[in-house]
């Protein structure tokens, strides 16, 4: 299972999250929900599959 801060980090590193929710607050606070607020993360998984390739280089950083 994958932990709410890997969800958070990715979020915060991925160039297509986009929220599921347009909130007037432009500073993307809805990324400390994580990937789980982003409209391309449908049933816990990354319909771009992007998340494994991103948490792979935050790893290896």
């Amino acid at each position: 299972m994958i932990s709410i801060q890997e969800k958070m980090l990715v979020a915060e590193n991925c160039a297509e999250y986009k929220p599921k929710v347009y909130t007037f607050n432009a500073n993307r606070s809805a990324i400390s929900q994580g990937c789980n607020t982003c409209v391309n993360y449908i049933n816990d998984k990354c319909n771009k599959e992007l998340f494994e390739q991103i948490e792979e280089k935050i790893r290896i950083n």
